[in-house]
Parts: C-alpha cells; sequence; structure tokens
C-alpha cells in the first residue's frame, strides 16, 4: 500500500511539472482562452464604437471575433461587463502613462508642486498622442469613450474605470491652485473632460464652422491649443477667488 501511494505521488508530482503533457496542455488552453478573450474585446471595441452599445448585439459581436456566442457569456458574463472591460483594458494604460508624466512634472518642480500647465498637458498628452499615432484601436476608443462620457446610463459603468485617474489630477490640480475652492476645481476638471471629448470625438463639425481652416483630425493641433486653453480658465477660476 506505500508503495502504491508513493507511486500516484510521484505521478503527480511528474504531470505537474513544466514539461510534463498536463502542463502543457494546460498552457494551450490558458493562452486559447487569452486569445479568445483578445479577439471578442477587439470586436466588440470595433462594433461598439461604429454603431454603439445599443446598435450591436453579442451575436454580432460574436460573428466579427469568429468565436461562438457562448464564449462571450463564459468570458464576461453580459453584454454590459464586456463594454465595461473594453473600456478598461485601454483606460488602465492611459492611467499608467497620466500618473508616470504626473510624476515626472513633480521631480522637474522640485519641491513646488508642478504647474497647472504641467498637469494639463500631464493629463491630455498620453491619450492624445496615442491617437495621434493613428493606430486603429485607439482612435475606436477614443470614440467609443467620447460617446459614453455624455450618456448617463454609463456613467456607472465607466466611473469605477475612470474615476481613480479623474480623483489623481483633482487632487494634484488643488494643490497647484491652493486658494480655490473645492467645487471651482471640480467643475474646472469637468470642463476639461468636456473639452477633451470633443477633440477625440473628430464630428468634423469644426470643419465646417471655420470652412476648413480647422481639422477634427488634426489632434497634434488640438492639443497645442487645449492645454494653454484649459490652463487658463483654471487659473482664472483661482485668480477669481483670490
Amino acid at each position: 500500500m506505500k508503495a502504491k501511494n508513493a507511486s500516484i505521488r510521484t505521478a503527480a508530482r511528474q504531470s505537474g511539472r513544466k514539461g510534463s503533457p498536463t502542463s502543457r496542455a494546460n498552457r494551450r488552453g490558458a493562452r486559447r482562452g487569452d486569445t479568445t478573450r483578445h479577439s471578442i474585446l477587439e470586436a466588440a471595441e470595433r462594433c461598439f464604437a461604429e454603431r454603439g452599445f445599443d446598435g450591436v448585439s453579442l451575436r454580432a459581436i460574436t460573428q466579427v471575433a469568429g468565436v461562438d456566442l457562448a464564449l462571450v457569456n463564459y468570458h464576461f458574463g453580459s453584454k454590459r461587463n464586456l463594454l465595461r472591460e473594453v473600456i478598461a483594458r485601454r483606460a488602465r494604460v492611459v492611467h499608467e502613462d497620466r500618473v508616470e508624466a504626473l510624476e515626472a512634472a513633480r521631480h522637474e518642480a522640485g519641491t513646488k508642486s508642478p504647474s497647472v500647465e504641467a498637469i494639463i498637458a500631464a493629463f491630455l498628452e498620453p491619450l492624445l498622442r496615442r491617437l495621434i499615432a493613428g493606430d486603429r484601436g485607439w482612435r475606436r476608443y477614443g470614440r467609443l469613450a467620447s460617446q459614453l462620457d455624455v450618456l448617463p446610463q454609463f456613467a456607472d459603468l465607466t466611473g469605477d474605470v475612470l474615476n481613480p485617474t479623474a480623483l489623481h489630477f483633482i487632487n494634484a490640480l488643488r494643490l497647484a491652485l491652493p486658494k480655490t475652492p473645492a467645487p471651482s476645481i471640480y467643475w474646472g476638471y469637468m470642463f476639461l473632460i468636456g473639452a477633451m471629448v470633443q477633440v477625440i470625438s473628430t464630428t468634423g463639425r469644426i470643419e465646417r464652422l471655420s470652412r476648413g481652416l480647422c481639422h477634427s483630425n488634426d489632434i497634434e493641433g488640438a492639443l497645442h491649443e487645449l492645454v494653454p486653453f484649459i490652463s487658463a480658465g483654471m487659473r482664472a477660476l483661482a485668480s477669481r477667488n483670490g
């Protein structure tokens, strides 16, 4: 009996080794799962950006992704949670880039708070620079994010993903503008978001208004104007209450 138990334990250890058939099969399964999940997210991002949340079904998304409908339910549970994950995966990247840019601004400022311009640039550039680079996925994310930002029914869904970044920068602005009342800082941040949404939505309206003088796909030009515009507005709130 002891010999039999020992052989069972040995077989179990061998099956768990890196090169064992069982562990190789598990790794292949995990890779397939990651590939499937990625395909679904890519297809969902494309469909949501092009047709909106209500304009596309899970079945349509799975057809674009080339997977069975059951796999969407397995990986994400619901259409709404799928949308949340579509937003979250790129929002995490932008958040990390923004925090890194803000920390660089703090390091450069030394013992002082970074300037309002540096804080605003640290917030805007990580996303807008990615859109400037022209990656289709990021362009779709920009369109989708701009759609969701103005729809109240998605405020709770996107808020838990985006609010940590928002609060991080609101706190930075409060330190940079210590005499400005808190309500003004919060409103100023919302005005920043509103202006950014106009830039990333690329509706083409500015072409019509300016008769071709400005172009909505000129995100580099918009960024050049947006940082001083928002910074001046924040400073105006501070001087009004100073």
